[in-house]
Formats: C-alpha cells, structure tokens, sequence
C-alpha cells in the first residue's frame, strides 16, 4: 500500500525538528539531556571560605615587597597559575565572619552583630527570614551541598560550636542561619561533613603549623562521582586548617597545598566543566599582634589546567566584592539576583572564566 503523501511530508517534519532540537540539547555520558541547566562558564563550581587574612599576608609579591605571613609558597603558586583578583574586599561588611559568609550567599550584607556570637536560632539571632542562593539553585532545578570540616552530625542542621576534636564554628556555616533551610528536614540534610576523622590535637590557642590538617575525604569522595557531585559545592575548613586559630598562614598553605590539587585532579574536574573559587571572609588577623595591611582579599578562580573553565596566569586589578563572587554564580546559570543594590548591582567576574 502506497504511502499517502501527506503521511510523508508529516514524517518530514518531525525528523527536520528532531534535528534541530538535538543541536540545542547537550547529552551527557550517562545519557541525561541537559540544556537549560547548563552554566555559562562551568556546570559546577566549589566554594572555599578561608579566614581572617588580607591577601598581603598571604601571597608572596617578590623580593622587596613580602608581608606574606608565614609560609605561603602554595598560596602564591596556585595564584600565580590561575586567576588573582588583586582588588577583592568583601566591602567593609560588618557583623565578623557570619556577616561575610551570609553575604556571600544571600546578598545580605546587614546582618546583626549579635549573630557572630549567638546561634542561629538563638533570642540573639533570630533565623533570617530572605530568600538566599539555596532558593534560586533550587528553584531552576541545581543541585547544591555544604561541606563543614569537623560537623558534628553526619549531616542536619547543627546550630552550636564544637571544640576539640572539631574545630567547628556555627559562624562559618551560613546556611543554618537561614530559616527556609532550618525549616526543612530535606535542606538540612544538604549540610554534610566533609571530613570522616578529626587528626587534630586538642591545643590551645594559637593553633598554628606544624599540625596535622584534615583531609576532607567525604568531600574529595562526591568530586571523584559525578552522580554525587552537585552543581554548586560550599566548603567550611575547620578554624585550624581555615586560619582563624593562628595569624601565621602556614596552616592553611599547608591544608590548600594538600587539597587543592586533589579538587582539580578528580574526577569532576577532569571530565566536566568545573571551577574552583577560595577566598577570605574578612582582612586582618584573628589576635593582635598582625602587621598592618589592606583590605584587599587572596582571591583565586581556578580549575583543571587540561580541562580548563578559568584563565590561567590573569592578575586583575578590577574592584571585586563578595557580592561580585555571587553575582558570578548567579549570571552563571541566569539566575535573578537576591538584593537589587548588592549582588544585583555588582559586576560578576567573566574576565577569570571561559565561556563555553
């Protein structure tokens, strides 16, 4: 029986739109279609918070000009070879650690001071009632975990500071803050440890180098899956390997020296577009005694050098904030801004990164 010609011209039709659509749509390994989701720049991205430093105590400038603060040979290598923003601040925001780290992920740069000191939750701090990066990840379907070094719970929503073996501070962990996180039993199970073993001596203050520095191995075991890995990935150091114990950066040269490479050489960084984002929350030293230096924060944009989503050797000397970070993370995947006169007014930082 002879195929009528209308039949044909309707077979037509659907190849030819087959054939487009497959030119819009990226089909991964694993056979998953993902168009929309994918990111600008990069389809994952790892955040690391570390504390206390201006970027004058922890990168070596040369001969002549070293404030550097210790041993920071890896501090400057990685940022020798990768991105430095030589002019990030996190914009004069108050409220200590907390203040920064809720900012950095919210846009929500008022926070009161009380809540450094007072737990989440607390009469000192009531959780905050705004919309935060964890929405807007969640809303355009992206996957999202926070990683604490020395959690005290396997994962949840743990609202108080934990000593030795730990080493955990609840105003290093944003995300407890928020109360559309604490209200949800499925987003606080998002709040993982990253580390299964605490190597850390119980010593007093400072806590500064030669210590062991932990090996975030729950962490380093999502970035060699990537069926566990999730698109954007919020890592809290403990306050040893962090630097806020010591004002000499050796610790944390030392914990980055180890982690960083094992970041960019696993699997998600080897075989999917990645990027890997450390800053500091904050200039000066945790205890007095810190030589003087600028507000200017270490900032390096990194990623895979075979693999690449960032540029390799760029130094810029663009005014950057806490905010701009942020606004990255959210251009990345065309995501609306959280406050209009922060992260909604800040520039993003395109120039360290490759388009795809």
């Amino acid at each position: 029986m002879r195929t009528p010609l209308s039949s044909l011209l309707f077979i037509t039709v659907i190849l030819v739109s087959n054939v487009f659509a497959s030119a819009s749509l990226s089909i991964t390994n694993s056979g998953v279609v993902s168009g929309p989701l994918l990111g600008k720049w990069f389809d994952y991205v790892v955040v690391i918070m570390m504390e206390n430093h201006s970027i004058n105590l922890t990168y070596y400038k040369g001969v002549g000009t070293n404030t550097c603060l210790g041993n920071c040979t890896y501090f400057s290598s990685l940022a020798n070879s990768n991105g430095l923003a030589k002019e990030y601040t996190d914009d004069s925001i108050q409220a200590g650690s907390l203040g920064d780290y809720v900012a950095i992920t919210s846009g929500y740069g008022t926070l009161d001071s009380g809540c450094n000191s007072s737990p989440p939750g607390s009469s000192g701090c009531p959780f905050l009632q705004i919309p935060n990066i964890i929405d807007r990840l969640e809303s355009a379907g992206l996957s999202w975990k926070a990683y604490m070094e020395g959690y005290p719970v396997s994962s949840g929503c743990y609202n108080n500071d934990m000593d030795f073996p730990n080493y955990y501070h609840f105003s290093h962990d944003p995300f407890t803050s928020y109360a559309d996180i604490q209200n949800s039993t499925s987003r606080c199970s998002h709040i993982v440890n990253a580390n299964s073993k605490n190597p850390q001596p119980k010593t007093p203050l400072p806590r500064c180098w030669p210590i062991a520095v932990d090996n975030d191995d729950l962490f380093l075991k999502d970035l060699n899956s990537v069926v566990d890995a999730s698109n954007y990935m919020f890592l809290t150091p403990d306050t040893i390997d962090d630097n806020h114990d010591c004002n000499d950066v050796s610790v944390g040269n030392a914990w980055l020296n180890q982690l960083v490479p094992q970041i960019l050489q696993s699997t998600l960084f080897t075989s999917r577009k990645a990027a890997l984002f450390i800053t500091f929350d904050e200039d000066g030293c945790t205890f007095s005694g810190c030589p003087s230096a600028g507000p200017e924060l270490y900032t390096v944009w990194a990623s895979n050098p075979t693999n690449p989503t960032t540029v390799a050797g760029l130094k810029s000397i663009q005014h950057y904030t806490h905010y701009s970070s942020l606004r990255t993370i959210e251009d990345n995947w065309n995501l609306p801004p959280l406050i209009a006169s922060t992260d909604g007014s800040a520039s993003n930082m395109h120039e360290f990164l490759i388009p795809r």
